[in-house]
């Protein structure tokens, strides 16, 4: 408490203190993003100011001007972006992995296969399990479509397992190599698998109407090595839980799940607007795909067919959504404000990455960032400060870039064409 005193009396009396001091102008790429952090933050969050290295703060807000002619221009801030500082990605690096599973599908249309199709799961290796019955979605059996919905609406880790072992490690990895992206790793899924257990896939079995198997996909192992940059430094923390006591040392996550936050929202970018950027980087996506994507990454739970995502307060409006919502449970009644995002949440770091739209107003603009809150510095031991201080960061920070976007004048507004039309369409 005495440090929390002694650190606002510092923000309320010092205010002449540059924040750019604190950040290189290569990581503080306008000063934007600083300046709203030292005139909205000194005074609830002074630590967050005075402090920013320690809680490994990296944010991106990009503005999004339209031309006549209805494109897209990106203008970027950027505060505290550093590639070679590792953060655990969590639940980002489903983005990748539910787009690149689409694309696979897109390779089987020939064979008649889609995000719909039956589907079973069988179990040939450790660390595998059977799946051949679903009657939750609007299919009444398990289908890739029904996955990704749930991970869409609710981050759920068990349908990213599932998508993870149909495409696979080599084919996850190499699909993001192929589009430019050198630097992200995708190993594990999200169960205790230990680095050999996860080379390996799970046999998959789709069917017809009657039945029959039209195309079947034998267990795969990689044999391919995939690791991090080695200029990437994965230690993080003093200490960690092993499940039995404390280590006094780092936690290496040299072998984990590794995405920088500029390339998972490239990624997200690459999907709302894909005229935006280069073509190696689009995915390859149907137009029903998209309309599919579109309508589930908007979606608060209690709007989805699944009646255990209408559990209040479990999945409020802001369970799945940091940015604006993150620090309260309040129901979201303006149908109009839509955010579409990804976000992330284990070992400390909070993340997330989000499309920010007003459909009424014509707003519209990204947000990502990523915070790390354990004041321990310990791992695994549960005692993370996502609620005292990243939720209301995302929360606030989120709002704070919503009203200046409300009130900034443009001189083309878009006409979320394609959103209306998902949002439109009965469930998916």
């Amino acid at each position: 408490m005495l440090f929390r005193i002694l650190l606002l009396v510092f923000c309320l009396l010092g205010t002449t203190v540059a924040f750019a001091q604190d950040w290189p102008k290569d990581r503080d790429t306008s000063g934007l993003p600083g300046k709203i952090i030292f005139e909205q933050y000194c005074d609830s969050f002074p630590e967050l100011y005075m402090m920013p290295e320690w809680y490994e703060l990296q944010l991106i807000y990009v503005q999004v001007d339209r031309d006549k002619y209805g494109i897209p221009h990106l203008t970027y801030h950027k505060l505290g972006i550093d590639r070679g500082k590792y953060f655990y990605p969590a639940s980002l690096v489903k983005l990748p992995t539910l787009l690149l599973t689409l694309e696979k599908l897109q390779s089987l249309k020939s064979r008649g296969v889609d995000k719909y199709t039956r589907l079973s799961i069988g179990k040939e290796h450790s660390c595998q399990f059977e799946f051949k019955t679903d009657t939750s979605g609007l299919e009444d059996y398990p289908c890739i479509a029904n996955f990704i919905r749930r991970i869409l609406l609710a981050s759920d880790n068990w349908s990213y397992n599932r998508l993870f072992e149909f495409v696979g490690q080599k084919e996850l990895n190499d699909g993001l190599r192929r589009k430019g992206y050198t630097d992200p790793v995708i190993l594990k899924r999200f169960a205790k698998c230990d680095d050999d257990e996860n080379r390996f896939t799970n046999p998959f079995c789709f069917y017809d109407d009657e039945g029959k198997i039209i195309y079947s996909q034998p267990e795969q192992e990689n044999q391919s090595a995939f690791k991090l940059p080695a200029y990437i430094d994965a230690k993080v923390g003093k200490g960690f839980w092993d499940g039995k006591k404390i280590l006094e040392q780092p936690r290496d996550f040299s072998n984990n799940n590794y995405l920088p936050l500029e390339d998972a929202l490239e990624m997200l970018i690459s999907f709302i607007m894909p005229e935006a950027v280069d073509e190696q980087k689009r995915w390859d996506l149907s137009p029903h795909d998209r309309l599919f994507l579109l309508q589930y990454f908007s979606m608060y739970p209690r709007e989805s067919m699944f009646e255990e995502y209408h559990n209040w307060p479990k999945y409020e409006d802001s369970y799945k959504k940091y940015f604006l919502m993150g620090d309260h449970k309040d129901t979201i009644y303006d149908g109009a404000l839509r955010v579409f995002n990804v976000v992330g949440l284990s070992y400390g770091f909070a993340s997330d990455v989000a499309y920010v739209v007003n459909l009424r107003e014509g707003v519209e603009f990204f947000l990502a960032a990523t915070i790390y809150t354990n004041h321990d510095d310990i791992l695994n031991d549960e005692t993370y400060e996502y609620r005292n201080i990243a939720f209301p960061f995302f929360g606030r920070f989120g709002r704070i870039i919503y009203d200046m976007e409300r009130a900034r004048e443009k001189q083309y507004l878009p006409d979320f064409r394609e959103i209306k039309q998902a949002l439109s369409l009965p469930p998916m």
